[in-house]
């Protein structure tokens, strides 16, 4: 039984910020301070801490090429020892570039028209060739073999694409078709004039039926793969607002399917969110609490409800049409992994 088509909160906020999901590697300059317990650590050792997506020798060529300062001043040595509160910046170096090729990947496709293409991501699939990711398999290498011309539009790297989804994250995908609907539809995502609503399978009951989340997020100082609740200056505000759909009122420990209604489009945005108040995505590995669940391990018998993937699902995207201006609502039904969990959850009594 696939979800009820249903609308959003009061509370919903329309519109979504350009991106849900960014490369895993850091592409922009980081000023960090050095704390007092990590005095008298030699750079290299610090920078390969603070930024684990770069070896070693990486980080040694930057600081030789002048990519890190401290204190604003270039330094040249790897092996300088750093003192308590002196602030040491990082600029990476800009990522190789590479050009994806065309290949024969199946796609779900939802909707297409000269213009736009609408597909469901499945879990697993890169949206984009990136530094660290293979660059094949992705949903652009996909995109080249199923739409002649669609290189030609956008970015090389990224032919096509508007806004992404993390790689685990399955769902409802917009694809320009032509650099009129490129442009457009990235200036409707810049604007936040597209809705998108989720669904999350989250650790946990609410104790109230909806709410809004309106925490700012920045990259985590201790891991750069993840990103964090701050309230400093480089962090971006992140308004998500939610409404609890079903729930499993019978196992050892709840878990309800949480409706999500993000209002920007910050990197990790709904899952750091949840965590945020206290309702992780279920198989969230970088923000949750395993890698891999069954349902009987919470008391239910339903062998064919198994996770290996973070639970979150983009469930709608409603638009307006790139060139023709009329409204449209997409809709990705749940993939079989997440069916199981929806099927045997009950309905809210809210």
């Amino acid at each position: 039984m696939a979800p009820v088509a249903e609308g959003p909160p009061p509370s919903d906020p329309t519109g979504s910020g350009p991106d849900e999901a960014g490369p895993d590697q850091e592409t922009t300059s980081r000023e960090l301070p050095v704390t007092g317990a990590e005095a008298g650590e030699r750079l290299d050792s610090w920078l390969a801490k603070k930024h684990p997506d770069h070896s070693r020798s990486v980080l040694r060529r930057c600081v030789e090429k002048g990519r890190v300062t401290i204190d604003g001043q270039p330094v040249k040595k790897a092996s300088r020892k750093l003192n308590a509160n002196e602030k040491v910046c990082f600029t990476p170096p800009p990522p190789p570039q590479v050009t994806p090729l065309p290949e024969n990947v199946p796609l779900e496709v939802l909707y297409q028209d000269e213009h736009i293409l609408v597909i469901s991501k499945e879990a697993g699939m890169i949206v984009h060739p990136s530094p660290g990711a293979p660059p094949e398999g992705t949903l652009v290498n996909a995109l080249l073999g199923h739409s002649s011309g669609i290189g030609q539009v956008g970015e090389e790297d990224r032919p096509g694409i508007v806004h992404r989804l993390d790689r685990e994250t399955s769902g409802v995908m917009v694809i320009a078709r032509t650099n009129a609907a490129h442009r457009e539809l990235s200036r409707q995502f810049h604007d936040r004039e597209v809705s998108k609503e989720y669904l999350a399978l989250c650790h946990g009951e609410p104790a109230e039926t909806s709410g809004e989340i309106d925490l700012p997020l920045a990259r985590s100082f201790t891991d750069t793969k993840k990103w964090t609740v701050r309230h400093d200056q480089d962090a971006r505000q992140a308004f998500t607002a939610w409404k609890l759909s079903k729930t499993f009122p019978e196992l050892r420990s709840p878990i309800s399917w949480i409706h999500c209604f993000p209002r920007t489009g910050r990197t990790h945005q709904i899952r750091v969110h949840l965590r945020a108040i206290g309702h992780p995505i279920l198989c969230d590995f970088l923000y949750g609490r395993e890698k891999r669940l069954d349902l009987s391990q919470l008391g239910r018998q339903q062998p064919e409800a198994i996770l290996e993937r973070h639970a979150l699902h983009a469930w709608k995207l409603h638009l307006r049409h790139p060139i023709e201006g009329k409204s449209m609502q997409f809709e990705a039904p749940l993939p079989p992994d997440l069916s199981p969990w929806w099927d045997a959850a009950s309905e809210s009594s809210s």
